[in-house]
């Protein structure tokens, strides 16, 4: 015996209304009577489906099809609860029975679409779809399924086709219009692209996807400003996402917001501390803020996360790199390398360490790696160039540094390279026109404005002792009538104070030979237009001059406040520039501390000025100057209670 329709209807009129278990506990009632009505079975599934109930759905289905095997919709609902317990290839099974009994059901046919695409059978879920779509053409899921797959198998063109067609049918989808514009991305069509985000957010304002995707695209494309807008109005429908503000952080870097992006990176961070890629973006920003030993956490907690991260291992080597920790920094760009044979960056870094470890030939073959691995590596080429003059190889090196030239002619270290091996080769006059070019490129390197007063000076020379007859003493290491030389200035207390006002960093945490309880400043002190510090350069200038009877080019300039447990650590001012033995610049860099406080000097450590070769102990006094050769090695240690302030310079005579 069947149950009748009239008893049937208010169990159906439960289920309908979301009274399920009501409605469920009415067909076992009524089952007491019929215990074989296949109906009842399958509306029991029905129940069982919508309490969450899988695998009993999937029982009261069977039962139903056992009862009446040529009952389509059962065998319809069992095909999709195999579906939801994973059992696919039963539900092929019970989707195939449903459309051998109705063949028209567009439904089933797109089911077994989907079930297919799961099992990875492609290219027949495309013709079970294209059945469906065949008995109803304006069928939306379809359509989106048929994209999807096609999508699967990279026809992008199709897909595009198939999002079209639900868009005919139903052009306010904004989640359709987002996947077209996803599809258009992978195309490299970016205007339909922006047009199908730009859909989308018209018509959900609050569509997160489509915002972050625009976003995205506009960053890739430099577009930052825009980019910017898209990430904040991201953040302002949903303030948790951590790959967004990770994004926004890459932005403000790229605008030259160093303090932005730190605030981004950290809100990253805070929604996610195992964001490798955060930790290693702010490791960049910390790096470009000269927060050196913070970078270096950063990088080290981004390799932590995730230990292949080839990008950060390469990062760690720059931002320790120091004469003091040269092996690690290799094993850090070694390891880049070993993750990813073909990193050209590392490659190129590697090189130029090994220049450092005076390793030429292996650091000829790094930076020639870096040109292989990377194509028109203008970088690589400038630093393959200067290597190759070291080794002697002039000509060699010349074609280098013009190819590194022909491929960016903008980039100033190149031009300076050149020049250095112009003058190497004596060719004097195109060595000053190379570094004009450099300096017009960029106008703020120190180094290029440096080598550019060395080289006019040393040309003005020699034209002087060409009209003049006489040669004028270039044996600078007889410049100071001692060493050091020890000169007097009264200190005015304005100078003091203003230091105090000036930003102070923190010198443990960048690229400083200072350590321990020490502040100052960068080495750019000069720049500041404060009528009390341009006094004091032009006094310093004055009495530098007059003592070594030449002109000096300050280079450096910087303060430098030691508080108790503060110090600095065994170092000289020779830098890479200074060794290179064509230009011999070392030789006539010369150093001056310029002590304005003492501090106080009944302690352990009362900040005794240690110089070497030889060694000579100086307790320096409130007003004293010395000046020393920039290749003097020296250090201090102090533990005094007031503070010690003081002021260096690094300059070079004329």
């Amino acid at each position: 015996m069947k149950s009748t329709q009239e008893q049937i209807k208010p169990i159906l009129e439960l289920f309908t209304n979301g009274q399920i278990q009501e409605a469920l506990d009415a067909v076992d009632a009524l089952s007491i009577d019929y215990p074989d009505d296949s109906l009842l079975f399958n509306i029991r599934g029905a129940c069982y489906a919508g309490l969450g109930q899988k695998d009993a759905a999937v029982e009261s289905y069977k039962k139903a099809v056992l009862l009446k095997p040529d009952y389509a919709k059962a065998h319809y609902n069992l095909a999709g609860a195999l579906q939801e317990t994973d059992q696919l290839d039963e539900a092929v099974k019970s989707y195939e029975n449903a459309i051998a009994l109705e063949p028209e059901n567009a439904e089933a046919h797109n089911n077994l679409g989907n079930v297919l695409r799961e099992l990875d059978q492609l290219d027949t879920a495309i013709k079970s779809y294209k059945k469906a779509l065949v008995i109803n053409p304006d069928y939306v899921e379809a359509y989106y399924s048929l994209g999807l797959t096609f999508q699967d198998l990279g026809k992008l063109q199709d897909t595009v086709k198939s999002y079209k067609q639900v868009l005919t049918i139903k052009p306010d989808f904004a989640g359709m219009h987002n996947n077209l514009g996803n599809v258009y991305r992978e195309l490299g069509d970016l205007d339909d692209a922006v047009k199908s985000y730009e859909k989308a957010i018209a018509i959900k304002p609050d569509f997160f996807e489509a915002h972050h995707s625009l976003g995205v695209i506009y960053q890739e494309h430099n577009l930052l400003n825009d980019a910017l807008k898209s990430y904040e109005k991201v953040i302002d429908i949903n303030t948790g996402s951590a790959e967004v503000h990770n994004n926004l952080g890459t932005i403000f870097s790229e605008l030259n917001q160093p303090e932005k992006a730190e605030a981004s990176f950290r809100k990253a961070l805070a929604i996610d501390p195992n964001y490798a890629g955060a930790h290693y973006n702010f490791g960049n920003t910390l790096k470009d803020l000269n927060r050196i030993v913070e970078a270096e956490v950063s990088f080290r907690k981004a390799i932590a996360i995730d230990p292949n991260y080839a990008e950060a291992h390469n990062n760690l080597g720059n931002v320790i790199l120091n004469p003091n920790r040269l092996v690690e920094a290799e094993a850090s760009f070694r390891k880049a390398i070993v993750i990813n044979p073909n990193y050209a960056e590392a490659h190129n870094n590697l090189g130029n360490l090994l220049v450092s470890l005076k390793k030429l030939v292996d650091a000829e073959a790094s930076f020639r790696k870096a040109i292989a691995f990377k194509k028109g590596y203008a970088q690589a080429y400038s630093n393959l160039g200067s290597n190759l003059k070291d080794l002697g190889r002039l000509e060699e090196a010349e074609s280098c540094c013009r190819k590194a030239i022909a491929l960016d002619q903008k980039y100033a270290k190149a031009h300076c390279n050149l020049c250095i091996i112009l003058y190497a080769n004596g060719d004097l006059d195109s060595a000053i026109e190379s570094i004009e070019k450099a300096n017009f490129i960029n106008p703020k390197s120190k180094t290029i404005k440096l080598l550019l007063t060395i080289l006019q000076s040393r040309i003005a020379q020699k034209a002087f002792e060409k009209s003049d007859g006489n040669i004028i003493n270039s044996d600078f290491n007889t410049r100071l009538t001692s060493n050091p030389l020890i000169l007097k200035r009264e200190v005015e207390s304005e100078l003091i104070n203003n230091l105090y006002k000036m930003k102070l960093l923190e010198l443990d945490k960048v690229k400083d030979p200072s350590y321990g309880n020490a502040r100052g400043s960068s080495y750019e002190l000069f720049i500041d237009g404060r009528p009390i510090i341009k006094t004091l350069e032009a006094d310093l200038i004055n009495m530098i001059e007059e003592s070594i009877k030449t002109n000096i080019y300050i280079d450096d300039s910087f303060f430098t406040i030691l508080g108790s447990g503060g110090g600095v650590d065994l170092h000289n001012h020779i830098g890479d520039i200074d060794t290179d033995s064509s230009l011999n610049l070392g030789r006539q860099k010369y150093s001056l501390v310029y002590y304005l406080a003492v501090g106080d000097q009944d302690c352990k450590e009362p900040g005794i000025l240690k110089l070497y070769d030889p060694i000579e102990n100086i307790l320096p006094h409130d007003g004293m100057i010395t000046i020393f050769p920039a290749e003097r090695y020296h250090s201090v240690s102090y533990n005094g209670k007031k503070d010690r302030v003081m002021i260096g310079i690094n300059f070079y005579c004329l």
